[in-house]
């Protein structure tokens, strides 16, 4: 007797009633929405955490959840696949022209600029945005994180 392989794609699969896991592609950030804690998740239920929020997870824990990202206790957070920077997190931001100064802001992935000051969305934009280290949030950022539109 023979044996032969058959690949199906996920639409023949739906079509036939079997239930498919999604795709995702990773890494994708996450807010748990009991505590605010962003994590970023490179596998289903494999993530680091990024933002405590008001969490006790500490920035850069990195953790197997027990429940995966695909349930309803998280939601979305915009993410900046090109510059590798999510939604919020606080930046520094210069234009190339500028060779001796930096501001911090907060990153808005969404339209690819930096928040305005009073937290609003599509604020300017500047050449170039670098990660501020999470071991140097200040508590001022940690509160103005909690002003910023969403």
């Amino acid at each position: 007797m023979k044996k032969y392989t058959v690949e199906l794609t996920r639409e023949q699969l739906e079509q036939l009633g079997i239930e498919v896991e999604p795709e995702f592609k990773y890494p994708l950030f996450k807010r748990r929405k009991s505590t605010g804690e962003i994590s970023k998740f490179t596998d289903i239920a494999v993530a680091e955490t990024v933002w405590q929020g008001g969490s006790k997870c500490v920035v850069g824990y990195k953790t197997n959840y027990k429940i995966p990202h695909t349930t309803d206790g998280w939601e979305d957070v915009a993410y900046d696949r090109k510059r590798d920077l999510w939604d919020g997190q606080p930046v520094e931001c210069w234009d190339s022209k500028d060779t001796n100064t930096r501001t911090i802001r907060f990153y808005d992935a969404i339209n690819k600029c930096a928040f305005y000051f009073d937290g609003e969305r599509n604020g300017p934009d500047y050449d170039n945005y670098k990660a501020v280290p999470a071991y140097r949030y200040d508590e001022w950022e940690l509160e103005a994180f909690k002003t910023l539109q969403k």
